[in-house]
Order: C-alpha cells, then sequence, then structure tokens
C-alpha cells in the first residue's frame, strides 16, 4: 500500500492497492450525506449535490476519485401504425440525456460506473432550468449509488402513492 499523509495533519493514512478494497474501506466508514434540504412540495428533507459531494470526497483519502459526464444521445425508433388496414412504417428521432458516473483508484485501472437517465418531461427539454435540475438530480442519485450512499427521503416521498381512506 501507498502511504500517503494528510495535508495539515501528522497522521500517514494508507492507499489501498485496488479500487475494491479502497471501496471496501469506504464503505466502513460509515460516510453519510447530510439531508438538510427541505422539499416543501412533499414535505420532506434532502442531501443536496454538494452534501453528496462532500460525502464521496472523504473516498479520496483512499485515492478514489469521480467524474461525471453528461451524454446527449439520438435514437432513432422505428414505428409501426396501421391506418384502414394498411401498414406505414416511420421513424421518430428521440433525444435522450444521461449522466455517467465514473469512479477510479489511484493504484487500479479498473473503473465502477453507472449511467442514470435524465428525466424530463417532453415540452420541459428545452427549458434549461428544468433540464439543469434534471441533471442535478441525475448526478447525485449516480454518485450515491456508486458509493453506497443512503439514499434520502426526497424520491422515496415522491413515489409514494396516494392512500384513499
Amino acid at each position: 500500500m501507498e502511504v500517503l499523509k494528510e495535508k495539515n495533519k501528522s497522521e500517514k493514512v494508507e492507499i489501498p492497492k485496488s479500487l475494491k478494497e479502497a471501496m471496501e474501506q469506504y464503505q466502513l466508514m460509515n460516510v453519510v450525506a447530510i439531508a438538510d434540504k427541505n422539499n416543501p412540495h412533499f414535505q420532506s428533507s434532502y442531501a443536496d449535490l454538494k452534501s453528496v459531494i462532500m460525502a464521496v470526497k472523504q473516498g479520496a483519502k483512499l485515492g478514489l476519485t469521480f467524474k461525471q459526464e453528461v451524454e446527449y444521445k439520438n435514437i432513432i425508433l422505428k414505428k409501426v401504425k396501421t391506418e384502414n388496414g394498411s401498414v406505414i412504417e416511420y421513424q421518430e428521432l428521440h433525444r435522450d440525456i444521461f449522466v455517467r458516473t465514473v469512479v477510479e483508484q489511484r493504484n487500479d485501472n479498473k473503473t465502477s460506473q453507472c449511467t442514470v437517465p435524465v428525466l424530463v418531461n417532453g415540452n420541459d427539454k428545452d427549458n434549461p432550468q428544468k433540464m439543469g435540475s434534471a441533471i442535478t438530480y441525475a448526478k447525485r442519485y449516480g454518485l450515491q449509488s456508486l458509493y453506497g450512499l443512503a439514499s434520502d427521503d426526497d424520491a422515496n416521498e415522491a413515489s409514494k402513492k396516494e392512500i384513499s381512506k
């Protein structure tokens, strides 16, 4: 293991030899992203992107780094439609957007990665505010997924169905 001296500290931290070992040690650290933001619509709290990034940056002590990229993919879908017994084939172009998150470790050439779709309703795909919000959401969930951070209750509240009496 490589030994790293932390900035402004006299203690030495051993850098694991692999991504797997580093992630195991990170999990043992029990790092938590603080859910200190409120969603008034669902009356819930959540960890914002800044809190999630602060939590995953603790992995830097173990040689862990991450990068996130927004990917735009144009997908051509073939559709079949019947009118009065005749079949009409046509194509539609769909623009899909994803956030790809990659985690690397200093001493290993292996990576761990995930791709999270950016979910924006059709008409809102041209709205920069909605797009930015959806990208931020995808970044949070990509990092939480790869680092094994506890999920906030924001999404859980949003997906609950109303229970009728």
